[in-house]
């Protein structure tokens, strides 16, 4: 084996593997929140590796023919599955090395090297692996079937577009059914903040038995030397689905189960600020504007929160959960109140996440009341932002993002308008009327906001 380490492709072929899939990894979408979702990354990329790890495993079968000595070597006595042994494990090696040092390149671009490391992740990086392994199996099997110079470039461009297809193929109705699972990457119905969900156990032993029934058929195959042989070596694949395709969920959502550990609130002393354990990173940046939305909420407004609880956003990218009556909600890594800023992102640093936290007098906006991207409702994000206002004392910054991306300008004019008529009030009415605002949004209760908050209806 050590021969074989030095003088076959094994070793360029992990280098290679490992500087795709590192240059991949960089070039996505980093800095990534989490060991799970690079881990998860990392097994998209196999639309592209995994081709690439059995085009490596063909090219290295045609090495006898290719050196011409392919008759020479097959006059020796021992028999042909003990001659392989030797290079099956060094491109299996090779390829498993570089599959790890993949995810070591992607690590470095890890917001919190240190934070909560998931369980689930480590069935995903091993069944990676697995993949890997049985590709460059598979593919020196192939190249033995079809010793050519051109068997290797055409896998690449067979297995990638085989990749790129086969998941449009599952799809049925909107809906990925379960065997997706069958192919080596993650495909996709996974919910966007994948980070605080995990494979199940039932998934992961489903393409465990799979993938290793397709590496012991490409080493059954390759090692072969009789055509009886090699009907035989498809028996494993045979099996393997067998075993796997009927453990398969109903759903490719359904693979995917809350990790509680991930969602597990870690907390400052009191006052509490409260965020899950995987965004352990943000309580930083969020503990002193956390504080500070907790002190205005208590010095302006009756029965106020006595605690900020950072919520989950659902597969839609809002609040997964309606936060107790006594908790001031902030929306882990998406935009809360006004689109576009966050705990993770905050837009203005520390004075933007407390407008954030404050926005609609610290609620949640109501999806029945946001209107659409396309046509958001303006107005009741305006008096969302003008009930902010009131509680911190002054006009917003002069930009205001509003949904899908648009900004408006000109949105101080705006909410000076409803802080003066709000102003007009007397003290207690305004603090009453903030308060049945604060009510109504949590809530979500019908009305005019606008109305509501200073006794104008709006002008829908």
């Amino acid at each position: 084996m050590r021969i074989e380490l030095r003088r076959s492709t094994a070793v360029w072929a992990g280098l290679l593997l490992a500087a795709t899939g590192a240059f991949l990894l960089r070039a996505l979408n980093p800095p990534y929140g989490s060991w799970m979702e690079v881990a998860v990354v990392q097994r998209d990329m196999m639309q592209l590796t995994w081709p690439l790890a059995l085009a490596a495993g063909a090219w290295q079968a045609y090495r006898e023919r290719r050196s011409r000595v392919e008759e020479l070597v097959g006059t020796t006595p021992r028999p042909r599955w003990r001659r392989v042994q030797p290079i099956a494990a060094a491109m299996a090696l090779a390829a498993a090395v570089g599959y790890l040092l993949m995810l070591a390149g992607g690590a470095v671009n890890i917001e919190d090297v240190g934070g909560y490391v998931s369980p689930g992740a480590v069935p995903i990086v091993a069944i990676g692996v697995l993949a890997m392994v049985g590709a460059v199996w598979l593919g020196l099997a192939i190249g033995t079937l079809l010793p050519s110079p051109l068997t290797a470039p055409l896998l690449v461009v067979v297995g990638f577009t085989g990749l790129s297809v086969l998941p449009q193929m599952f799809i049925e109705h909107n809906r990925e059914p379960g065997a997706a699972l069958l192919l080596p990457f993650l495909p996709g119905s996974r919910p966007p903040v994948f980070e605080f969900k995990v494979l199940s156990a039932g998934a992961n032993l489903s393409q465990l038995v799979w993938l290793v029934a397709i590496a012991a058929t490409g080493f059954a195959l390759f090692a072969a030397a009789r055509p009886r042989t090699r009907m035989a070596a498809i028996t494993p694949a045979i099996v393997g689905a067998a075993i796997a395709i009927p453990a398969l969920p109903a759903e490719l959502s359904d693979a995917w189960v809350p990790d509680p550990k991930a969602t597990a609130l870690i907390c400052t002393e009191p006052p509490q600020v409260c965020v899950p354990r995987i965004s352990r990173a943000s309580l930083d940046d969020l503990r002193e504007p956390g504080r500070r939305a907790l002190a205005i909420l208590a010095a302006k407004l009756p029965n106020p929160p006595t605690r900020v609880v950072a919520v989950l956003p659902d597969t839609f990218g809002r609040p997964s959960e309606t936060p107790p009556a006594d908790a001031l909600p902030a929306l882990v890594g998406g935009g809360f109140g006004a689109p576009g800023s966050g705990i993770d992102t905050p837009a203005g640093g520390s004075d933007g996440l407390l407008w954030a936290l404050l926005d609609g007098a610290g609620t949640q906006p109501c999806p029945d009341l946001e209107g659409t991207p396309e046509d958001p409702n303006e107005e009741y994000y305006l008096a969302r932002r003008a009930a902010a206002a009131w509680l911190i004392g002054r006009v917003p910054p002069e930009e205001q993002q509003l949904p899908g991306g648009q900004v408006k300008s000109s949105g101080e004019g705006t909410v000076t308008q409803v802080l003066n008529a709000l102003h007009a009030l007397r003290a207690e009415e305004q603090q009453s009327r903030v308060a049945a605002f604060r009510e109504a949004e949590r809530t979500c209760a019908a009305g005019d906001r606008l109305e509501i908050l200073t006794g104008t209806p709006g002008s829908e």
